[in-house]
């Protein structure tokens, strides 16, 4: 199947979908909140996020066993389970699912969903550029032997997602799309796609654009939180 340019993608479903919005979600101001975004992203909280992902990556890169990973969960009953994680973190699901968001958000006057939909069109338009940027420069190739494997995308487009869930509402609806982040990083791995490096960077990427954007969200006080340590990362939070 040919490959969609994941940007123009996100762009031309936003425009289709939301040409009726308008407030403080509109396609208006959606440049000059992507240029707040990335404003935003150099932030002590992001810098140990990227430490501890980048501490990550190293060490996953140096013990990775492609072949080895995928035998763990081929063939046992994580196969059909790590499958649906590799549906949950592509792009034909997760564009429509933040466009849709946004649109139906609007075209009801629901504030919260419509805030919803227009923090995961920024985070994945954000993450798909820095993804496809750094994809091009690294051009490593996947363990199948095509290219551009590292960092993952569809594991950087599923963290995103869950960035800014766990940012917006944490709880269980945090760890549900973190959960669905992981099990998209699995199947990107069973399927031989991408080597562990590749998912622990596109996690790392797509979980601090996501939070990053979401840096408004209400539900911080209650959210689930993983949160990076000297001795590793540990989850907090309230429920």
């Amino acid at each position: 199947m040919k490959r969609l340019s994941i940007p123009a993608l996100l762009t031309l479903t936003a425009l289709a979908t939301t040409t009726c919005l308008a407030g403080e979600t509109g396609l208006g101001d959606l440049p000059g909140d992507l240029v707040d975004d990335l404003g935003a992203l150099p932030s002590t909280e992001n810098a140990w996020w990227l430490l501890g992902g980048t501490a990550l990556t190293v060490f996953a890169h140096e013990i990775e066993d492609p072949d080895g990973a995928a035998r763990a969960m081929d063939d046992t009953f994580l196969d059909p389970v790590v499958d649906f994680g590799n549906i949950w973190g592509d792009a034909r699901v997760q564009v429509p699912l933040a466009a849709g968001c946004w649109a139906y958000g609007g075209l009801t006057d629901n504030d919260e969903v419509a805030g919803l939909g227009y923090d995961l069109s920024r985070s994945l338009l954000l993450t798909y550029s820095v993804t496809a940027v750094i994809k091009h420069a690294v051009d490593r190739t996947r363990p199948d032997g095509d290219g551009l494997s590292f960092p993952s995308g569809h594991t950087a487009a599923a963290f995103s997602t869950a960035g800014v869930v766990t940012r917006r509402y944490g709880g269980w609806a945090g760890g549900i799309t973190v959960g669905l982040g992981v099990l998209t990083a699995l199947g990107r791995m069973e399927d031989l796609r991408h080597y562990p490096s590749d998912v622990v960077a596109g996690a790392t990427i797509g979980w601090i654009i996501g939070r990053t954007v979401a840096r408004d969200g209400q539900g911080d006080e209650t959210a689930l939180r993983l949160v990076p340590t000297v001795g590793g990362i540990v989850v907090v939070g309230r429920f």
